[in-house]
């Protein structure tokens, strides 16, 4: 039973690369303890661990007869990864200048179309509502085009950088560790 015992330990001790704190018997079970290879450089403790390692730890989730959700401890909500942008904004800003602009575009046109006797004011107008529009459409695909630059080529390097960042759990600080 002993040598099974010992043997699992070592194949422990192999599989994370952890240093035996004392020696021992045969006949006593060998205490393992983890080495972590960096410190922090503000208060000099070995306790530094991954920011994914923080955020899994400290977000839970659960699920109750009529509600679920997920909760984070305050470290986890300061080592949240970064986000990918969403395109729900440039919708939202630019997407109701845009539909209000071309429907009155295309009243204008319609009304000028529609009575061959027409001012100089009301082709101004339906002008003046096209460049608007044409505007507002602009906007829309320069704001697609900045959000899909973000998350092509921004977002995957902040996302590296979230994973290599280290956090003191004695101090807080965070340190970055490009291993």
């Amino acid at each position: 039973m002993l040598t099974i015992q010992r043997t699992a330990l070592q194949s422990v001790l192999k599989w994370t690369g952890a240093r035996k704190l004392s020696p021992g018997r045969d006949d006593e079970m060998e205490s393992v303890v983890e080495q972590s290879p960096y410190q922090c450089d503000r208060c000099g403790a070995t306790n530094v661990v991954a920011a994914p390692l923080v955020y899994g730890q400290g977000t839970h989730t659960y699920s109750t007869r009529f509600s679920s959700g997920t909760t984070q401890s305050f470290s986890a909500q300061s080592a949240s990864p970064p986000r990918p942008q969403g395109y729900f904004r440039p919708i939202v800003l630019w997407g109701p200048a845009a539909i209000f602009f071309s429907l009155w575009t295309f009243i204008g046109l319609g009304s000028i179309l529609e009575f061959r006797r027409l001012t100089l004011f009301k082709v101004d107008l339906a002008c003046v509502f096209l460049g608007l529009c044409l505007a507002s459409f602009t906007g829309l695909l320069v704001s697609f085009r900045k959000v899909t630059r973000y998350n092509r080529e921004v977002y995957p390097r902040l996302r590296w950088n979230w994973e290599h960042t280290y956090i003191c759990r004695r101090c807080g600080n965070s340190q970055f560790i490009p291993s």
